[in-house]
């Protein structure tokens, strides 16, 4: 009986991360084509900023009860929680930075990297808020949650985890063919997992939220270097 519960509760947890990861492509697939032919630089930067709005409202709705039963916690614990995460993200970036490197000394470079470049240039507004705000919560919310609930083992958690965030991050050029944008699993989904390791051992999605937050804003600084 314990063992046909078990099977059952990781089946729900994970329909539920199926269902969460559609919502996000379908819901932010839509609310995109309503602005993707706005050719006004101001018009477009605010309809994508209410596009980004809406799906993190439905998102912090949706795990309303995490952040709210975890926002006490972080705001009590924040320096531990910071200060015992740092060697995680440190790590993470350090491979990430490595196969980031290797990679484009072979192959351009990646296509989701160009992409953000290009959107940085044309709408700053827009990118900055996304990457400190929308893209840390609505993807940390997204690729952590129900998968810690669905895995009881640490390491196929973390490994799940940091699969799927890196994979979301090549997906549109695996749609356009570029295959070889698989390489690219290895820098994204690094960070994936050290973010998804600090989520677990500090319990409180806040904090993987914040050095998320923190990463983009170190990429940013870089990119306007």
């Amino acid at each position: 009986m314990n063992d046909n519960h078990s099977i059952l509760n990781v089946f729900k947890s994970l329909l539920k991360e199926f269902l969460i990861i559609l919502l996000y492509f379908v819901l932010g697939l839509s609310l995109t084509l309503l602005v993707i032919n706005n050719h006004n630089n101001i018009l477009y930067t605010l309809s994508n900023i209410l596009c980004d709005l809406i799906l993190l409202i439905i998102f912090l709705y949706i795990f309303r009860k995490v952040i709210i039963s975890k926002l006490a916690d972080f705001k009590k614990n924040k320096k531990m929680y910071l200060k015992s995460s740092f060697k995680y993200y440190f790590f993470g970036l350090l491979i990430m930075l490595i196969s980031l490197n290797i990679i484009n000394y072979f192959y351009n470079n990646s296509l989701n990297e160009e992409a953000n470049q290009v959107l940085l240039k044309a709408y700053p507004i827009y990118y900055i808020l996304n990457a400190l705000i929308f893209a840390p919560i609505i993807e940390e919310l997204m690729t952590r949650i129900y998968l810690k609930d669905a895995f009881k083992n640490k390491y196929i958690y973390i490994i799940s985890s940091g699969f799927i965030f890196g994979f979301l991050h090549i997906l549109n050029a695996l749609i356009l063919g570029n295959y070889y944008e698989l390489l690219y699993l290895i820098p994204y989904g690094s960070m994936g997992l050290f973010l998804s390791l600090m989520y677990y051992k500090t319990d409180n999605i806040w904090t993987s939220i914040t050095y998320h937050s923190f990463h983009n804003f170190i990429c940013l600084i870089l990119s306007f270097i």
